[in-house]
């Protein structure tokens, strides 16, 4: 089972990935102002230095991490980065919204399209997002570990989406209590970002121990203590 995930992992994920070096020996683009910059080559900048960026941040940490050190990886030059983003912060923010997009595509449709079968519907979000995890390593200790200590606006930024995320669980789950009431208590709303935060807690702590080859095994357990944690009724 754990096998089959895996590839669906590669398959699903095998677009563009989130984070990544430039090989120093690969044509750069094109540098500076006296060039004839396209909007198509400044997306092209700005799409390097953000996956550069998080390569670098998920390996030196963001304090650690110089402009010096994000304009090498993605190959473009130091004036370029300054001419898209302010400073280090602004960056990751940028690499935030990427990363928050690949999310909603991948984890959130699931939730709609999964509708009120069973468990499916916490089941199918909860295991995109896992898969995301494990094939965007770099990304994922980046966000997990050093977003929130980027600076205030990254922290705010990382608890608007988490209290979205909250939202979102609620909106779903008052649709599936509609169709199946005798299978749900009613719960505080605080319980929903509860569940959201409980389970991210376990989450992050295999991700600051570097066990992504774990986190596929801890769907059930991370199933059942979200359906508890908004009021399943357990058969015992």
């Amino acid at each position: 089972m754990i096998a089959l995930l895996r590839l669906k992992i590669c398959r699903r994920f095998s677009v563009e990935k989130l984070s990544g070096a430039y090989d120093t020996q690969a044509a750069g683009l094109p540098r500076g102002r006296t060039s004839l910059l396209t909007e198509e080559t400044r997306e092209k900048q700005r799409r390097r230095l953000v996956k550069a960026a998080i390569s670098v941040f998920a390996e030196k940490g963001f304090a650690a991490t110089t402009i010096a050190d994000i304009v090498k990886t993605a190959r473009v030059s130091k004036q370029a980065f300054y001419e898209i983003f302010e400073n280090k912060e602004d960056c990751f923010l940028a690499a935030d919204d990427l990363g928050r997009k690949a999310l909603y595509e991948q984890v959130l449709t699931d939730i709609k399209a999964q509708g009120s079968n069973g468990d499916q519907w916490i089941r199918s979000s909860l295991r995109a997002y896992l898969q995301l995890c494990v094939s965007e390593q770099d990304f994922t200790k980046a966000w997990a570990i050093e977003f929130p200590k980027a600076g205030s606006r990254c922290l705010e930024q990382r608890n608007l989406f988490f209290a979205e995320l909250g939202k979102r669980l609620k909106l779903i789950h008052s649709a599936i209590k509609i169709k199946q009431p005798e299978l749900w208590v009613a719960v505080p709303d605080l319980f929903y970002d509860a569940a959201i935060g409980g389970a991210y807690e376990i989450i992050f702590r295999y991700i600051c121990q570097n066990k992504f080859d774990e986190l596929l095994n801890i769907e059930d357990d991370l199933v059942d203590f979200i359906n508890f944690s908004i009021g399943y009724k357990q058969n015992i």
